[in-house]
């Protein structure tokens, strides 16, 4: 119990919790959630409390969102980040401002205009289209992010939660002789990040490539079946960006965003609240592998592991943004040790 002061006794009162059935109004629609609230003892209202009445209406804008069929904060986050994009270069793109992108991620409810126009953005080809028309407002690096996202793509796709996501649904020399695996792709992403601590997109993608081509190298079949792209930083597993977002959707992974001061936007990952429970078993060798890597590249920035990546057969021996066969494994320039 806490004190708070109870505006209908005009005193303070030790209030409870309670759980009980709320009916709120948006935009004159009534919605009626099971939420917490604080309640005097004496004449039962509900008592004001800043930051549980927050976390209430942020549940109930959920409800309206979701009887609404908008978008919701988590949908909307994810498109952004999913083409690399900072809440300013995406609101550049739609011809919104920073501030409406900030307030509709962090629980405001959009309207249906600005929804339609945020969901479109799931189509790579709309915001391919949208670049064309302008992206002169975004700075060159900004430019290039979202261009590599784009054609970050394989060939087969599907859906997880509203994330446009794309794996080569095969087992050929792309994927190292094994079916793609989702589990197994964000366990691999859990140990680095378990291991190292916060990763940034950039360094983790060629963590993965590292891992499954030397898996690849030293057993003839990768670790996790990704397929992977020669893109301008180096090889990166396809459509890396939506596979990240999709993890911290499901609670694998959290994702701070730091924006630096030429204004472009890092990404870093650590393990979320549902990594417990994410269960993959990798073999002795397997795990070897992981090891290796994680302590091979310890510490290295994402520019160090960029220009090091540069370097592998398997890149300069790639025409720009083609799949890399894993046959070019037998060339890295990593091995395991003796």
């Amino acid at each position: 119990m806490s004190e708070s002061f109870c505006p209908t006794c005009e005193d303070y009162r030790e209030t409870r919790v309670e759980t009980r059935d709320e009916t709120y109004t948006v935009r004159g629609k009534p919605i009626t959630v099971h939420v917490e609230v604080e309640v005097c003892p004496v004449c039962a209202e509900s008592v004001f409390d800043e930051e549980r009445d927050a976390a209430v209406m942020r549940h109930v804008y959920d409800a309206y969102r979701q009887q609404e069929g908008l978008l919701s904060a988590e949908d909307i986050k994810a498109i952004r980040q999913g083409y690399k994009l900072s809440q300013r270069s995406l609101a550049a793109l739609l011809g919104m401002s920073q501030a409406t992108i900030n307030r509709y991620e962090n629980g405001e409810v959009q309207d249906r205009a600005h929804d339609e126009a945020i969901r479109a953005c799931r189509d790579p080809s709309h915001v391919r289209d949208l670049l064309a028309r302008r992206g002169d407002l975004l700075t060159d690096r900004q430019r290039r992010q979202v261009e590599s996202a784009i054609a970050d793509a394989g060939s087969g796709s599907r859906r997880r939660r509203g994330v446009i996501i794309r794996m080569p649904e095969e087992m050929t020399e792309l994927t190292g002789y094994r079916v793609f695996d989702y589990d197994r792709f964000a366990a691999v992403a859990l140990f680095f990040c378990e291991r190292l601590g916060r990763v940034s997109r950039t360094v983790i993608s060629k963590l993965f490539f590292y891992a499954d081509f030397l898996t690849f190298k030293t057993s003839t079949v990768s670790l996790t079946g990704a397929a992977y792209r020669r893109l301008d930083y180096g090889p990166a597993p396809a459509d890396y960006g939506a596979w990240l977002s999709q993890m911290e959707a499901d609670g694998l992974l959290v994702c701070e965003e730091v924006v630096h001061s030429d204004e472009c936007t890092g990404f870093y990952y650590g393990p979320g609240p549902a990594a417990g429970g994410l269960a993959v078993g990798f073999t002795p060798h397997e795990r070897e592998v992981l090891e290796h890597v994680a302590r091979t590249f310890r510490g290295w920035t994402a520019t160090a592991i960029s220009r090091y990546s540069h370097r592998e057969p398997a890149w300069l021996n790639t025409a720009d943004r083609e799949v890399i066969s894993y046959a070019k494994a037998k060339d890295l320039s990593l091995s395991l040790p003796e």
